[in-house]
């Protein structure tokens, strides 16, 4: 009999879904966490990415809109179905596996704007805001660029 992690790998391979390993390297069984990374809905940015580091399930969510949305119209415009809505952020809070291969590129833009409309005070925060605004209003786009690049790096 084979192990659980072995037929859930064939299980995902049977239906064409990628699955990466997350074991030790070498290991002929791939390892799978037990439990994933939650995505914490309306606390801060810095809170949600420790060590500047985005949830896996979030990076999924946006790795699938950057392969996908170039070929569709109106991505973030359009909404997405607010049933799967409910479903995916609920699996995303309960730091479950999601197959996004099952939620459309409208759903998963839906969820990205809702859990960027819940960070509070913004992505920038209300000082980051107040400087990108000083810095629209030089005249220079030279000065501008100049400007934006010191505040990145600091």
């Amino acid at each position: 009999m084979s192990s659980w992690a072995e037929r859930v790998h064939r299980r995902a391979a049977d239906f064409g879904s990628v699955v990466t390993s997350c074991g030790h390297p070498g290991s002929s069984t791939p390892a799978y966490p037990y439990r994933l990374e939650k995505v914490k809905f309306g606390i801060p940015l810095e809170e949600v990415c420790k060590n500047d580091n985005i949830p896996g399930p979030l990076l999924v969510l946006i790795l699938k809109l950057n392969k996908e949305s170039p070929n569709r119209r109106d991505v973030f415009r359009a909404p997405g179905h607010q049933g799967a809505m409910k479903k995916l952020i609920h699996f995303l809070q309960a730091g479950r596996l999601v197959n996004v291969d099952n939620y459309s590129v409208y759903t998963i833009a839906s969820v990205l704007k809702k859990f960027l409309r819940k960070i509070p005070n913004g992505v920038f925060g209300r000082i980051g805001e107040n400087e990108l605004f000083a810095i629209i209003e030089l005249e220079s786009e030279a000065e501008q660029t100049e400007r934006l690049h010191n505040k990145s790096e600091a």
